[in-house]
């Protein structure tokens, strides 16, 4: 099936994931949120529907890494669904996980997977975060 733009409904959801991105890494909030439906529900966590919610992750992400820089690594792409994995480098410049800032740089993947409505908008939204090599690097676990 096509897009109305005669795309691949494929192809258009893999163009939104990357622009979301984007817009994302420019800190341009109020446009990375263009592309998530108003019904948008976060399904990694219990969250009911509504923009709001995906609107205070992505905040508070911000708020807890300042100089966040997402790299898409990689996107796969198949009619109402975009899986994508991501490379997050950032600076502990704040407490996070109970760790007081370390000024350290920290480098983790993450993998979103999103599912898309008629419209071209994202409408569910799954999250898996390297939360291993993060604690590593943040000093929690032991070196092997």
């Amino acid at each position: 099936m096509n897009a109305t733009d005669g795309r691949p409904l494929s192809a258009r959801n893999k163009a939104s994931y990357i622009a979301a991105k984007a817009a994302y890494n420019a800190r341009e909030l109020d446009q990375c949120l263009t592309f998530y439906a108003r019904e948008h529900q976060i399904m990694s966590r219990p969250a009911p529907p509504g923009r709001e919610h995906i609107r205070a992750f992505l905040q508070e992400t911000l708020a807890g890494w300042p100089d966040l820089r997402l790299e898409v690594a990689q996107v796969v792409a198949e009619d109402d669904w975009v899986m994508g994995r991501c490379v997050a480098t950032a600076t502990h410049t704040t407490a996070v996980m109970r760790i007081p800032p370390t000024g350290k740089q920290v480098v983790t993947t993450f993998w979103d997977l999103h599912r898309f409505d008629e419209a071209g908008l994202i409408v569910q939204t799954w999250n898996l975060m390297d939360s291993l090599a993060l604690m590593h690097q943040l000093g929690l676990l032991p070196s092997s």
